[in-house]
């Protein structure tokens, strides 16, 4: 349970906070691949394709250093005014509080219903991939075997590549990485030219020689992740775009014959269908783009409209990022309050309170003017020993979510002599029943200094003191420990020393 709790107040904030700096960072990183890759077009496809690989890639790996950086030490993102838990504040009687934003969870969770359903749409294509496997298949014939063999010796391919023939297949493709397999229909081994069938099998073997299976699989893994951002999806079809020419490029190279590649290309354009996600068509990308791309006929120039939306989308996502961090302040998961954010002195407190999923936890350790530690820790309200467990618990919140407040000025300690909350407590604790029959009537506080804390908050509050109170009987010291509601002080503990 312990790790539930980190994963909560530790895990799932650190993870909202780099989620809500992905939308711009993306955003910003989308434009400048935009930029690059426009600024390229004279460049080959395959050299596109990798950068765009590393653009899409930067995507995935700056978020993923924000939440290492949020996980492993929130403090580091207090400048940031979305950060995970905010920079210490002055409450009412001069205790310094930290609270968690609670709209982490409610990021957090369709994050992850969105990773899961795209998983689920991968699974598919992978069951799917495998029911091609399965299925009936035929090899090809000698001649076409032979030339494939010639193929892969001019592409470079040292692996074996299997080549199947069925009937179950729609469309040529390529899957797998260490055992590459090229499905082949059957009715397009009947029908097509041979020139143009050799063009469609150079180009699945390119995809096999780039290691286009490895390169689809991670692209699939940032787009998972990242399945919200719609920068991300532009520029994995763009990828995507790049991957198919760069194989066009290479299967031109091996056969010699751009035009049967385009026809061929045209002809699958007619009976298109949609294919598992994990295989590698030559139906890939855009199919008349890569037509016009092989017969040499000058591409049209790509629109400015995606430069403006990334522009707007960094902009509007860094303004969100901000208005949900401002809003998360108002409802906290945890709230660390204290006196002090350094080591715990005479007089000194700090409290815990956390409201998880699992249960609400509050811990409460105060020192008296001896320098005694007194501790107090509650699962759901009710009194709970520390175990080591819990120990592990407090002691990681106190750790992570304490910070240096020199920049904070702390006010001078509370005058109670002249407090009116404290006189109104006061007397409250005089007409009790346990210092009347102690002291006699009436009671008064000595001019001994009172240890403790009276933290006032609106009309609430509470209180935590010793204070010596003198009496016809004589004087004793009493520990008291009060509620404040309405304006009004309940005595909860009377204790003498």
């Amino acid at each position: 349970m312990e790790t539930f709790a980190t994963l909560q107040f530790g895990f799932v904030p650190a993870l909202a906070s780099a989620l809500l700096h992905a939308v711009w960072q993306a955003a910003l990183i989308g434009v400048a691949a935009a930029l690059g890759l426009r600024a390229m077009t004279r460049a080959s496809a395959a050299t596109r394709h990798l950068v765009g690989m590393g653009f899409l890639l930067a995507m995935l790996v700056v978020p993923a250093l924000q939440f290492v950086l949020g996980f492993s030490d929130p403090r580091a993102l207090d400048p940031m005014p979305w950060a995970t838990i905010g920079a210490p504040t002055l409450a009412d009687a001069g205790a310094l509080v930290r609270q968690t934003s609670p709209i982490a969870a409610w990021i957090v969770l369709p994050w992850m219903l969105g990773v899961a359903a795209m998983l689920l749409r991968h699974v598919a294509g992978l069951r799917a991939l495998s029911a091609m496997e399965r299925a009936p298949h035929v090899s090809l014939p000698l001649h076409w075997q032979q030339r494939v063999e010639s193929l892969r010796r001019t592409l470079g391919i040292t692996r074996d590549v299997i080549v199947r023939v069925s009937n179950d297949v729609v469309t040529p493709c390529a899957a797998r990485w260490l055992r590459p397999i090229v499905f082949v229909p059957a009715g397009l081994l009947a029908r097509a030219p041979a020139d143009q069938l050799e063009a469609l099998l150079a180009h699945e073997l390119a995809h096999v020689a780039r290691k286009d299976w490895l390169w689809n699989g991670v692209q699939c893994g940032v787009e998972t992740v990242l399945f919200f951002h719609p920068a991300v999806w532009w520029l994995g079809k763009r990828i995507r775009q790049e991957r198919e020419h760069a194989c066009d490029d290479l299967a031109v190279a091996a056969c010699g014959n751009p035009i049967a590649l385009a026809e061929a290309l045209a002809a699958l354009a007619a009976q298109r269908h949609a294919l598992a996600p994990p295989t590698l068509a030559a139906t890939g990308g855009s199919l008349m783009p890569r037509i016009t791309r092989l017969l040499s006929v000058p591409p049209t120039r790509a629109r400015r409209g995606a430069l403006v939306a990334f522009g707007a989308l960094a902009i509007g996502g860094l303004l969100l990022a901000v208005q949900l961090g401002f809003a998360g302040g108002h409802m906290p998961d945890l709230e660390v309050r204290a006196s002090t954010d350094g080591p715990l002195k005479a007089g000194d407190y700090r409290e815990i309170s956390a409201n998880g999923v699992d249960k609400r936890r509050f811990y409460r350790v105060s020192v008296d003017a001896n320098g005694r530690a007194t501790e107090v820790y509650e699962e759901n309200g009710d009194a709970r020993a520390i175990d080591a467990a819990s120990r592990r618990w407090i002691d990681d919140v106190t750790q992570k979510w304490t910070t240096d407040v020199a920049r904070i000025a702390v006010p001078p300690p509370l005058d109670f002599d002249r407090d009116v909350h404290f006189q109104a407590l006061l007397a409250q604790v005089v007409m009790q029943d346990s210092v009347v029959a102690r002291l006699g009537s009436p009671v008064h506080a000595t001019m001994q200094p009172v240890n403790g804390n009276v933290q006032v908050d609106g009309a609430g509050g509470e209180a935590d003191i010793e204070v010596e109170l003198a009496g016809p009987k004589g004087r004793a010291t009493f520990a008291v420990q009060a509620d404040r509601a309405s304006d009004v002080w309940t005595v909860r503990r009377v204790a003498a020393r």
